[in-house]
């Protein structure tokens, strides 16, 4: 299996499980947030392993790469409104949603 296709399964393993800790928070589940937390740490650690091999890339992909891993930021200050009971989580997890697909439309064609 290539790196490109592990990165792809890493990445939607994350976003699987954050899904389900944030459908599992609203359901009042007394560990949504573990859950939540694990799926976040996944996708940040995959925003940061991009941002570190983005080296070869053209400026412009740099730069919005790091934007990137600065907006998964997000889904761990998520985590944090989750563990603190807290219904900000909610609007956490929408800019990194929001800023995520201005990013997709944003990259290389």
């Amino acid at each position: 299996m290539t790196q490109k296709k592990q990165s792809q399964i890493l990445f939607l393993i994350g976003g699987t499980i954050t899904i389900l800790g944030a459908f599992a928070h609203l359901f009042n589940v007394e560990y949504a947030p573990y859950v939540f937390s694990v799926g976040s740490a996944i996708i940040i650690y995959w925003q940061f392993m991009q941002a570190l091999r983005s080296k070869g890339l053209s400026q412009r992909m740099q730069r919005l790469i790091r934007m990137g891993f600065l907006s998964s930021l997000m889904l761990g200050l998520a985590a944090y409104f989750m563990f603190v009971h807290s219904n900000t989580w909610v609007v956490a997890v929408l800019i990194y949603a929001l800023t995520t697909l201005f990013y997709s439309f944003r990259g290389e064609k």
